[in-house]
């Protein structure tokens, strides 16, 4: 057997794994994931072990390379989540779409001058017009959502009405 490398049984790989678990959990820490190092390291441990054969010289660099690209996952995964994160949290909230379409034409007819609006209307259709939920408008208007739905339901009234000419 000169020149090839013994492989490991299973129960020796599996001890050489857990005798490097404090190692790993620190190149993940370096790594800046403090809060993924558990799971981490388990992943590359349920990984490696997942390998046909496993030999005794490279195990450590096997390792390592998986800690590595799992750190680059793990990594990527929260940046993404982060960016995400920070869009919703600078995005309006657009509830059904459809609403959401006819609401922004309402507002957008009625703010042209298709009646006369007070001054509260007219920032609820601009948030309207905008992509603002209820929700949302209700919470910078400081208004219940309730008497958000009411205006706006009233303001589709008026809409009808102008719309019908005069006639329900």
């Amino acid at each position: 057997m000169t020149g090839e490398s013994v492989p490991l049984t299973p129960d020796q790989a599996w001890q050489r794994c857990v005798r490097r678990r404090d190692r790993l959990r620190r190149t993940v820490e370096r790594f800046g994931l403090t809060e993924h190092a558990d799971d981490v390291v388990h992943d590359v441990f349920v990984s490696v072990m997942g390998k046909p054969v496993l030999h005794r010289d490279g195990f450590d660099a096997l390792l390592d390379t998986a800690v590595w690209r799992r750190c680059l996952a793990v990594a990527r995964k929260e940046d993404r989540r982060r960016r995400l994160v920070h869009e919703i949290g600078s995005v309006p909230v657009v509830g059904d779409h459809s609403d959401s379409v006819v609401d922004r034409i309402h507002a957008e007819w009625l703010l042209r001058g298709g009646g006369v609006l007070v001054r509260s209307e007219a920032r609820l259709l601009a948030l309207t017009g905008l992509g603002y939920s209820r929700g949302e408008i209700a919470r910078r208007v400081g208004r219940p959502v309730v008497e958000i739905d009411r205006v706006i339901r009233a303001l589709r009234r008026r809409m009808r009405y102008r719309l019908g000419g005069g006639a329900r």
